[in-house]
């Protein structure tokens, strides 16, 4: 069983939860009174892959780690496509071996 894709396609889930907290977060910012910030919360699923849930922290919004947090999602949803784009390339190259 193929377990690469599942469990990249868990990661590309948990950074698009992560990349619309950070735009909530970065959006609320001038709103007064403040709104409390978002956190999401990861945690790993036995076996490989990720899940996600979005919380209300305690602190404000901070525009820069939101940002910065955006980024960071954006790298791994781009990464873990790779994954599968290349798990995908390499079943393609086995089936091609064994035809």
């Amino acid at each position: 069983m193929n377990t690469i894709s599942p469990i990249a396609a868990s990661g590309m889930r948990v950074a698009v939860m992560g990349m619309r907290v950070s735009a909530h977060n970065v959006a609320v910012q001038p709103v007064r009174p403040v709104v409390p910030r978002q956190v999401l919360t990861v945690q790993t699923i036995q076996g490989g892959g990720a899940t996600a849930q979005v919380t209300t922290g305690d602190e404000a919004p901070d525009m820069v780690t939101d940002l910065l947090a955006a980024k960071t999602y954006e790298v791994a949803f781009a990464a873990n496509a790779v994954v599968i784009r290349r798990g995908n390339e390499m079943l393609g190259s086995l089936f091609d071996a064994f035809a």
